[in-house]
């Protein structure tokens, strides 16, 4: 008699389990409209602020530094002194702009080819933006970009990807934007988004409606899975290429709240 309770007991609790497992999944289940509009794909990255005009100052030999004329953060004009070694070599500011860093004082050594002082002219900027490779095969020259820094949302900058190349393994674009702010300074972050391509009055389905190229469709009360194309997407919506799915269709998502 015990097994006999022991084996009605197992079965009781299998019976139960199941019907709150399919009471949890019909209750979590989603049913999602399909909808048609436009959809605009784009490429997502984090850019740095670089400055246009860079001169790093450099020496052939080894020499000691004899005279320091300017200090870290100083604005300078063109042709100004900035330092000289032992052996009356000078060097002069080639542009107008700040010094950004000095790594050594006056009586120091300083080595050959290692950067000594550096200016930049912090007024002329652009964004550098390093691509995944399959995002790099998306993106033109010419392409419109949104610039947006995480401590100023309220502010989207426009600009325009202005070239594409590799670089030491990676995949470089750089994005001319006017009129940067002047409290946005080389070295600070930004996300950029490259507005890729674009499509109007097409069929878009939720993107996390499919699963494996599949999606489980809702019509006339019945399901069927269903394979399916998709083209451009910005996301969240992507535009359905092919497919047996119409705007009356509704497309199913189980388990998820």
């Amino acid at each position: 008699m015990k097994k006999i309770y022991l084996v009605i007991t197992i079965i009781g609790l299998i019976i139960i389990l199941g019907l709150l497992s399919f009471f949890y999944q019909k209750k979590n289940t989603q049913y999602l409209k399909v909808k048609k509009g436009d959809v605009q794909e784009a490429i997502y990255g984090l850019g740095k602020v670089r400055s246009r005009s860079t001169f790093d100052v450099k020496i052939g030999i080894m020499t000691n530094i004899s005279k320091l004329y300017v200090k870290e953060g100083e604005k300078v004009k063109k042709n100004q002194k900035l330092i000289s070694f032992s052996g009356a070599s000078l060097f002069r500011a080639p542009f107008e702009g700040t010094i950004t860093n000095i790594e050594l004082k006056e009586g120091e050594v300083a080595l050959p080819q290692i950067s000594i002082m550096r200016l930049e002219d912090l007024e002329d900027k652009y964004i550098e933006v390093s691509l995944e490779q399959d995002a790099a095969l998306r993106v033109r020259t010419g392409q419109t970009a949104k610039v947006i820094f995480e401590s100023l949302k309220s502010i989207e900058l426009k600009g325009k990807v202005q070239s594409l190349f590799p670089k030491k393994g990676e995949f470089i674009a750089h994005i001319e934007v006017k009129d940067i702010p002047e409290n946005i300074m080389s070295g600070m972050t930004a996300d950029i988004v490259v507005e890729v391509g674009k499509k109007k009055d097409v069929i878009l389905i939720p993107l996390k409606a499919i699963s494996e190229g599949r999606v489980v469709r809702m019509r006339a009360d019945k399901k069927a899975v269903i394979d399916v194309e998709i083209g451009y997407t910005d996301g969240v919506w992507a535009e359905l290429v092919s497919g047996d799915i119409t705007l009356d269709d509704e497309l199913v998502i189980k388990g998820k709240k």
